[in-house]
């Protein structure tokens, strides 16, 4: 019966969100993919609205899923919690007539969209996708399965539409034969996909080279998304903790090198956790980032479930709890010291970027 009345909420979300983009006509910009997609959405929103203001909207928080998308199009600014779901299609609609009345719409509206079972953007098309990986294996149970779903948005497309596609993802070749429209390529430097799309959808939307620099200095990373914040005894922590799967633990792994590198710190501390909804790949994936993280880290630390896997293949140290790891690292950090910190949602790793920020 919930199932049910989820679908029916779904649904009819969807059909308000279709009936804004009917009249209200904003241009598109849609963001999907394995890595980086909401810092790529702050991204591209910081560096459009140096030229076009308070004409640039963007999906706020987690809004990116079968329901949050409409709710994002319905200009809601978070998910409302689930015993809420009963009351929501009486407050979309309220939303649903406001927004038409409103002259204030965006004219450039940015949504980032989540794929975490089959079925869940199917109905949404539009523009780029920043790297597909080994997510939500779960339910999709194959990367191909991933790249199918995620493909789906640019199907459909005209000549007069742009797909943007990363060019070192090995989907791309197959993502490009299932559009008709202007595919163009973008490569990220130093790992910094973010920065490669949103210079890229700048200069598509002609904005000067000085307002793309510009807007990418004001750009705001969102907590827990790849974001340096300072830490305990002078060290510097990558507040990465929002959520993780391989492939953006292994984009994370390399930002950390590129970014001690570039500010000449002395000490990489990985900290990683355990990355959810994997299914049968599990074991596997946490194998693969334990070696991954011993080749990037000087000292690596791991728990969780799949904690002690990680610590195993990457010679790191394992704790049984969340409170033993952060006591240790509470002892150990020192001035020059940058700490990667990354985990799935429900590990809550926000907590140990919390005890080790506190003065």
């Amino acid at each position: 019966m919930k199932k049910l009345f989820f679908q029916i909420v779904a649904l009819c979300l969807r059909y308000y969100a279709q009936a804004v983009l009917a009249v209200k006509k904003p241009q598109i910009i849609a963001i999907t993919g394995s890595v980086a997609k909401s810092t790529t959405k702050e991204a591209i929103y910081s560096v459009l609205k140096e030229k076009f203001g308070k004409k640039v909207g963007k999906s706020e928080g987690n809004l990116n899923t079968e329901i949050g998308v409409p709710l994002a199009i319905l200009r809601f600014r978070k998910s409302p919690p689930s015993y809420f779901l009963p009351a929501i299609l009486f407050v979309a609609l309220v939303k649903l007539l406001l927004v038409l009345l409103s002259s204030q719409y965006p004219k450039i509206l940015i949504l980032e969209l989540a794929a975490d079972k089959p079925g869940d953007i199917a109905y949404f098309r539009k523009f780029i996708i920043t790297l597909i990986g080994p997510a939500h294996l779960a339910a999709f149970k194959t990367q191909e399965a991933v790249a199918k779903e995620k493909g789906r948005l640019i199907e459909g497309l005209d000549n007069s539409d742009v797909v943007l596609l990363n060019q070192l993802d090995p989907w791309s070749t197959s993502l490009r034969q299932r559009t008709k429209a202007k595919v163009v390529y973008f490569v990220p430097k130093n790992n910094n996909i973010p920065f490669a799309v949103a210079s890229l959808v700048g200069k598509i939307f002609q904005l000067s080279p000085q307002e793309i620099e510009k807007g990418r200095e004001k750009m705001k990373f969102l907590p827990g998304r790849m974001n340096i914040v300072k830490g305990k005894n002078e060290s510097l922590i990558i507040d990465d903790a929002y959520n993780a799967n391989p492939l953006s633990v292994e984009f994370a792994l390399n930002y950390l090198v590129d970014y001690c590198k570039k500010h000449s710190l002395k000490r990489k501390i990985v900290v990683l956790g355990d990355m959810l909804e994997l299914g049968d790949y599990s074991k596997t994936a946490h194998q693969s980032v334990g070696k991954k993280a011993a080749e990037k880290a000087d000292i690596l630390l791991a728990t969780g479930s799949y904690g002690k896997i990680i610590a195993e293949a990457g010679g790191g140290q394992y704790f049984e709890t969340k409170e033993q790891l952060i006591q240790f690292l509470q002892k150990i950090v020192k001035k020059g010291d940058i700490i990667l910190i990354k985990a799935s949602r429900k590990m809550k790793f926000e907590e140990i970027v919390s005890a080790l920020t506190k003065s």
